[in-house]
């Protein structure tokens, strides 16, 4: 068995509204039977409209569960 592992190029922008397996399927006519297909959550994320503009802190804080481990800037949250 092998597996081979590549990034996808000439993707378009996704923007809300758009189906994230046709514009995969469209950018990559080789795709075959029981291939995996790994996307991140922010693709889905534009995808769904689920985008908002703010500052970073405020972001991971509206986001947060609650606080791992936190040492100067850096936090490990979940």
């Amino acid at each position: 068995m092998t597996l081979q592992v590549w990034g996808l190029e000439g993707l378009p922008e996704v923007e809300a509204g758009h189906e994230v397996a046709d514009v995969i399927a469209a950018a990559t006519p080789d795709l075959r039977d029981n291939d995996v297909v790994v996307v991140t959550s922010k693709i889905v994320s534009k995808a769904e409209g689920r985008l908002v503009t703010m500052n970073r802190d405020a972001a991971i804080a509206s986001e947060t569960v609650r606080v791992v481990a936190e040492r100067g800037g850096t936090r490990i949250v979940e």
